[in-house]
């Protein structure tokens, strides 16, 4: 059975995969991001997951799932803003084939190979359209159909949800605007909330835990499933989607904030019936899984 190697790479976390055709991980490699360092550190801390786990094995592709614009065909990090330093232009595949000449490298962007995994063998499996959160360190988006695949968007810039406003004139965004979703609803915006409130610096899951005795993380909490909620009312009136698929690393957190955000959803939402709100399946995984899924179909 063939084998291809699945990169997810976030903002602070680098997690590799081992994949067969099947989406079955055999093998695991993690590292720290070290985002901040630049592309240099990152792109180091990447060969070293692939090396690890090339060790003994014969591979036919890497797949590498990366946040920002990226340009698919040419490998390329069109714009990112902020979460990785130095990494907005950078072309990803030729920068890998420079240490793995010999081995085909297809790059997309994360939240389009969460998506991807998740329709093939996760919580989309089944439906014939739906769009993709991922609430990480940043917010990404997919939309994806069974007849056209995943939609990139004249520029490849399709889907960037957590660049869509949701408060206009509001928090500066790393992007450039103000008031974009990832300000209000990824797990840095949850620690940057806890910190204007608190002055004090806290992991966002301890937040997320905290928050049913603590009252200002709970209000912390509140406010993050309300603004989720509000991002789905539109996704619900601009797309029409069979489903929205909730991933990322904040999903793990769940239990704190789902039936919170369900209920600001039914209350908000002028016709919330007919679209089904569902967690990811695969959480970390999907990224490695969807990403190796992608050098699966391009090889």
């Amino acid at each position: 059975m063939k084998k291809v190697i699945g990169i997810d790479l976030g903002g602070t976390s680098i997690y590799g995969g081992l994949i067969n055709e099947n989406g079955e991980i055999l093998k695991r490699s993690e590292r720290d991001t070290e985002a901040q360092k630049g592309r240099k550190e990152v792109l180091k801390r990447i060969g070293e997951v692939i090396n690890e786990l090339m060790v003994g094995e014969t591979i036919e592709g890497i797949g590498l799932g990366s946040p920002g614009f990226i340009d698919a065909e040419q490998g390329k990090v069109l714009f990112l803003g902020g979460n990785i330093a130095e990494w907005t232009g950078l072309n990803l595949k030729e920068e890998l084939s420079k240490e793995f000449p010999e081995i085909p490298i297809f790059v997309e962007n994360d939240a389009n190979v969460a998506a991807i995994c998740e329709e093939w063998t996760g919580g989309a499996k089944g439906l014939n359209n739906f769009v993709m959160l991922t609430l990480g360190t940043g917010v990404g988006g997919a939309i994806y159909t069974k007849k056209e695949g995943i939609w990139h968007g004249t520029n490849y810039q399709g889907a960037e949800l957590g660049h869509s406003i949701l408060y206009p004139n509001g928090k500066l965004c790393g992007c450039g605007q103000k008031g974009c979703v990832e300000q209000y609803i990824s797990g840095n915006a949850v620690e940057k909330s806890y910190f204007e409130m608190t002055k004090e610096k806290k992991r966002g899951k301890e937040i997320f835990k905290n928050s049913l005795e603590n009252d200002i993380c709970k209000e912390v909490v509140d406010n993050f499933a309300k603004d989720v909620a509000i991002c789905l009312v539109s996704i619900r009136n601009i797309f029409d989607p069979q489903g929205v698929v909730i991933g990322g690393g904040v999903i793990n957190s769940k239990e704190y904030w789902w039936d919170k955000m369900l209920a600001y959803y039914k209350d908000y939402c002028n016709n919330p019936d007919g679209m089904d709100i569902l967690p990811a399946v695969y959480l970390n995984d999907a990224g490695m899984i969807g990403a190796a899924k992608v050098a699966f179909d391009r090889i």
